[in-house]
C-alpha cells in the first residue's frame, strides 16, 4: 500500500515538473541575418549567356568569384599575370589570335578600373561581363575629374570612362575612386559625399558637383550620365576667401555694395496699381497680409468673414497650412490667433502634423510662429529649434530645397525656406546654409532658369527677409535685376500674369503683390513681409483642444476634406512651388511625401511549444502506466 502511494506520487511529481519547465522556458531571439546580394549578367557575341541573375556573397568576395560561382570554374578561362587574372573566355567564347575581341567588365554600368579578381563586390552591385570588339566600341563615355583645395590640385586628372545602360554620377564616382578614396552617407533622398582623398565635407567646405562646367541642379545619385558629359567635383567653401573680393559679390549676395539704387517711384506706382486690382478681385488671407504691410486698409468685412470661417469649422481644419495661413491673416486684421472665436490656432501649429505637407508645412509653421514671436511651451510637439533643424537636414547638396524633401531642388521651395530661416541668420550653421541657398538662387536667375512671376516673387520675399537686395549684382542678368524682371509681368490693369502676356490672373497677382510689397519693406528697412506684431486687444490664449495631432509620428494622414478647390489649394501656401519651367500644381495639392515608417517586431524563435508537446507526451505515458498498474492490482485482488 505504501509502495503504491509512493509510485503515484512519483508520477505526479514528473507531470508537474514537466508542465512547469514547459511553461517557464525563457524566450530566445533568433539573430536576424543581413543578406548581401547583387546581380550578374553575361552578354556574349550579341546574345545573353547569362540573364540577370541574383547572387549572394560573403565578405571579401571578388567579382571573379561571383563569375566562377555563376557559370562554374570549368567555364571560365583566364591567364594569371602579376597584376591579377585576365579573363580570356567564358562558356567557350574565346577570341582567336587574330580577333580584336575581349571580355569587358562593368560595375553598375560603369567600366571597371581594376580586374574582376581585384574588385570586392559591394551590396547591390550589378556586375556585367560583355564580349566586345575594342576596334568597334559602342559604349557611351564621359570625362571625369576631381579637384581638391586649389584649381590646380588634381586628385583625379581628366579621364574618359565608358559606360552602358543608365548609371548615375554617383555610380561613376564609386567605381573610379573606389571605397579607399571616397566615403559617403546614404539618406532617403540620396547620397551625400563625406570625403574624397581625405578632404572632408565639413564646416563651410563641401564637394561641389558640376556637369559640363555648370553646377548641377541634381545630386550625384540622381543624375543619370549622358554620352559626352564632362563630370567634375571640386572641393569648395560656401564662404569666399577675403583675398578674392570679386567672387565675394557672387558668393555673398548680402554684400549690397554693388546694388544700384532702384527707382522707388516706379515701385510705388506698381504697388498702387496692384492694390487696386487686388481689392477689386477675389480677396483672401495672403492678399490681406500684403495689403496690411503696404499700409493700405483691409476690406471692412474681411475680419468678420475670417472669424465666421473659423467658427463654422469649430476651429478645426484638415491641413496644417490652414492654421498657418489663418494665423497670419488674423494678425494682419489686428486679431489674436491664440484666441480667435475661442480657438487657439497657434497651438494647432506647434502641436500639429507640420510635416504632412512636406517642407511647405514646416517652413510655414516657422514663419507663422515667428510672425509675432509666439511663445511655445516646453512640452510642445515642435520647438523652434526642431523646426529649424528639420529644414537644415533637408537642404540639398546644391544649396536648395525641394517641396517633398528629395534631392531635386526648386527655386520656390528654396525661397520659402530662407524666408523661414531669416530670423536665425546670425547662427553660424544657419548662415552657412543661407549663403549656399542664396548662391543657388543667384545662379538660377543669372542662368535664366527663372521664367515666371511667381517664382521671382517668392525669391524676392526671401531675399527681402534676409535684407538682401533683389536689385543687386548677384541677382542681375543680361536683361536686368530680379525686381526689374518681376515688374515686367505687370499689366495695365495693375494685375500680374504668370509667364508673359496681357491677361492678369488673381493667383499670379497675389504672389507678385507680396513680392513688390516685401521689396518695399526691404527698402524701408522694415524687415520681413511676415513680421506681424500682435496687437494687444486684451485677449488671453484659449486653452488647447485635445487630442492634438502628433506630427512626430511619421504616419501619413489622408485629407478627406474635398471641399477645397484647386485654386484654394494653390492659394493655401506661402509657396506655390513652380518648377523652373512650369507650374508644379502638385506642390499645393494634398500630396503626402512623408514616408510611413513601420517598425518590425523582433524575429523570435523559441522551444516553448516543443517542450509543451514533450510534457503532454509524458502526461499520456504517466496515465497509461497508472491505468495499467490499477488494472493489474485489481486482477491480483
Amino acid at each position: 500500500m505504501i509502495l503504491k502511494k509512493v509510485r503515484n506520487l512519483f508520477f505526479a511529481v514528473i507531470i508537474i515538473c514537466t508542465l512547469s519547465v514547459g511553461t517557464f522556458q525563457p524566450v530566445t531571439f533568433a539573430a536576424e541575418e543581413v543578406t548581401q546580394e547583387g546581380t550578374i549578367t553575361i552578354v556574349g557575341n550579341g546574345e545573353n549567356i547569362l540573364e540577370e541573375t541574383s547572387y549572394i556573397y560573403e565578405e571579401d568576395t571578388t567579382a571573379f568569384d561571383v563569375l566562377v560561382n555563376s557559370v562554374g570554374a570549368e567555364n571560365v578561362e583566364y591567364v594569371d599575370y602579376p597584376s591579377g587574372k585576365m579573363i580570356t573566355g567564358i562558356n567557350g567564347l574565346t577570341p582567336a589570335e587574330d580577333e580584336t575581341f575581349y571580355w569587358a567588365f562593368y560595375i553598375n554600368g560603369v567600366s571597371a578600373q581594376v580586374g574582376a579578381d581585384n574588385y570586392k563586390v559591394q551590396n547591390g552591385d550589378k556586375i556585367s561581363f560583355r564580349y566586345v570588339d575594342w576596334t568597334n566600341l559602342t559604349d557611351s563615355s564621359v570625362s571625369l575629374k576631381v579637384i581638391g583645395n586649389e584649381e590646380n590640385d588634381m586628385i583625379l586628372n581628366p579621364s574618359t570612362i565608358s559606360f552602358i545602360d543608365q548609371p548615375t554620377a554617383f555610380d561613376l564616382l564609386k567605381v573610379v575612386l573606389g571605397p579607399e578614396k571616397m566615403t559617403y552617407t546614404t539618406y532617403d533622398f540620396g547620397a551625400m559625399i563625406d570625403s574624397i582623398d581625405g578632404l572632408k565635407a565639413e564646416g563651410t567646405y563641401y564637394w561641389a558637383f558640376y556637369i559640363n562646367g555648370e553646377q548641377a541642379q541634381k545630386g550625384v545619385s540622381d543624375y543619370q550620365l549622358q554620352n559626352g558629359d564632362e563630370i567634375s567635383l571640386q572641393y569648395e567653401s560656401w564662404e569666399t576667401p577675403e583675398e578674392e573680393p570679386k567672387e565675394e559679390e557672387v558668393e555673398q549676395p548680402e554684400d549690397l555694395s554693388s546694388a544700384k539704387p532702384f527707382d522707388e517711384a516706379t515701385l510705388t506706382n506698381s504697388i498702387i496699381n496692384a492694390t487696386e486690382y487686388v481689392l477689386q478681385n477675389e480677396f483672401g488671407d495672403w492678399q490681406a497680409i500684403a495689403i496690411k504691410q503696404a499700409g493700405k486698409t483691409l476690406p471692412a468685412n474681411y475680419f468678420e468673414n475670417l472669424k465666421k470661417q473659423i467658427k463654422d469649422k469649430d476651429g478645426s481644419f484638415s491641413k496644417i497650412t490652414d492654421y498657418e495661413r489663418l494665423t497670419l491673416g488674423v494678425l494682419a486684421a489686428g486679431g489674436n490667433p491664440t484666441n480667435i472665436e475661442g480657438y487657439n490656432l497657434v497651438e494647432k501649429i506647434y502641436n500639429g502634423n507640420v510635416t504632412k505637407q512636406g517642407l511647405n508645412g514646416v517652413a510655414n509653421a516657422l514663419i507663422a510662429l515667428d510672425s509675432a514671436e509666439f511663445d511655445i511651451p516646453e512640452n510642445a510637439n515642435w520647438s523652434r529649434e526642431e523646426l529649424v533643424g528639420y529644414l537644415m537636414e533637408n537642404q540639398n547638396e546644391d544649396g536648395g530645397w525641394s517641396w517633398s524633401g528629395d534631392s531635386t531642388s526648386d527655386s520656390d521651395t528654396t525661397a520659402m525656406v530662407i524666408t523661414a530661416l531669416a530670423p536665425y541668420k546670425t547662427e553660424s550653421d544657419v548662415k552657412a546654409a543661407i549663403d549656399l541657398a542664396t548662391s543657388y538662387l543667384s545662379n538660377q536667375f543669372q542662368t535664366n532658369k527663372i521664367d515666371n512671376s511667381s517664382t521671382a516673387a517668392q525669391i524676392i520675399i526671401g531675399l527681402s527677409a534676409l535684407a538682401i537686395d533683389a536689385n543687386s549684382e548677384a541677382f542681375t542678368n543680361d536683361e536686368g535685376s530680379l525686381i526689374d524682371y518681376l515688374l515686367t509681368f505687370q499689366n495695365v490693369d495693375g494685375g500680374f500674369d504668370w509667364q508673359g502676356g496681357d491677361t492678369s490672373d488673381v493667383f499670379s497677382t497675389d504672389q507678385a503683390y507680396r513680392g513688390i510689397v516685401a521689396y518695399q519693406l526691404f527698402l524701408n528697412g522694415e524687415g520681413s513681409l511676415y513680421s506681424l506684431p500682435l496687437v494687444d486687444n486684451g485677449s488671453t490664449p484659449a486653452p488647447p483642444v485635445t487630442p492634438a495631432e502628433d506630427d512626430k509620428s511619421d504616419e501619413v494622414k489622408v485629407d478627406t476634406d474635398n471641399n477645397t478647390t484647386q485654386e484654394e489649394e494653390q492659394a493655401d501656401s506661402v509657396n506655390n512651388t513652380n518648377s523652373d519651367n512650369k507650374i508644379n500644381t502638385e506642390t499645393n495639392k494634398e500630396q503626402q511625401s512623408t514616408t510611413t515608417e513601420t517598425h518590425r517586431l523582433p524575429n523570435t524563435a523559441t522551444s516553448h511549444f516543443n517542450l509543451l508537446a514533450a510534457g503532454g507526451i509524458l502526461v499520456i505515458i504517466g496515465l497509461v502506466v497508472f491505468v495499467y498498474q490499477k488494472r493489474r492490482n485489481m486482477n491480483k485482488a
